[in-house]
């Protein structure tokens, strides 16, 4: 795969399976789009079957899941979809559902990846787009940090503590397609009931 096109599916793919937060049966089919299309969800439960674009502005919500929004259109749990295609070297691609989330699965990135592979990447002639750090960026937030530096690959450092320095966890490595797959795609998100409990009480995680 040459990293200096965009790619886009070779062919459409469908997921079946239950929401996490609302437990509805959802279908979603990935397809195929054109050069500089990006990735854009298409809610054709509804009338007009209105698009949303995957896009930073469009975020809404980040509590436990990522939702986006164009006007009153939502889509939620969006992030282990995007995670997929970005990690396989996906730069267009049409997301079709008929509820307001995605198929659960096992609760990882693997169910999406797998129809990736289905159905195969090929390359587009337009150059992609890229973003080049020139300097140090860093924000800390809720308890959260994060720095990114300049580097000639994409490589990500993880830690992860639990409360009271619990369940440490920590991954390092550079993010290819290969590596992706094999080292990301199956990992799922670790959760502690102190922070579940709030979910369940809005009504949440149904299909959990």
């Amino acid at each position: 795969m040459s990293a200096a096109v965009q790619h886009t599916l070779a062919g459409p793919a469908t997921l079946e399976g239950t929401s996490l937060h609302t437990g509805q049966k959802v279908s979603l089919t990935l397809k195929p789009a054109p050069e500089g299309h990006g990735f854009k969800f298409r809610r054709i439960d509804l009338p007009d079957q209105p698009f949303i674009a995957a896009d930073v502005d469009k975020v809404q919500t980040v509590e436990r899941a990522t939702t986006l929004a164009e006007g009153s259109v939502k889509v939620h749990t969006v992030e282990h979809i995007i995670s997929a295609l970005t990690g396989m070297g996906v730069d267009n691609a049409l997301i079709e559902m008929d509820a307001n989330e995605p198929p659960i699965g096992d609760g990882s990135s693997r169910p999406f990846v797998e129809m990736i592979k289905k159905v195969g990447i090929v390359p587009q002639n337009a150059i992609r787009k890229v973003w080049e750090i020139r300097e140090p960026i860093h924000l800390e937030a809720g308890g959260t940090i994060i720095t990114i530096v300049p580097s000639k690959t994409f490589k990500v450092s993880v830690t992860n503590v639990g409360p009271e320095g619990r369940f440490t966890q920590y991954f390092s490595s550079e993010v290819t397609p290969e590596t992706y797959e094999k080292e990301i795609a199956a990992a799922r998100t670790f959760v502690y009931y102190e922070d579940v409990k709030p979910l369940l009480e809005k009504g949440l995680i149904k299909g959990g």
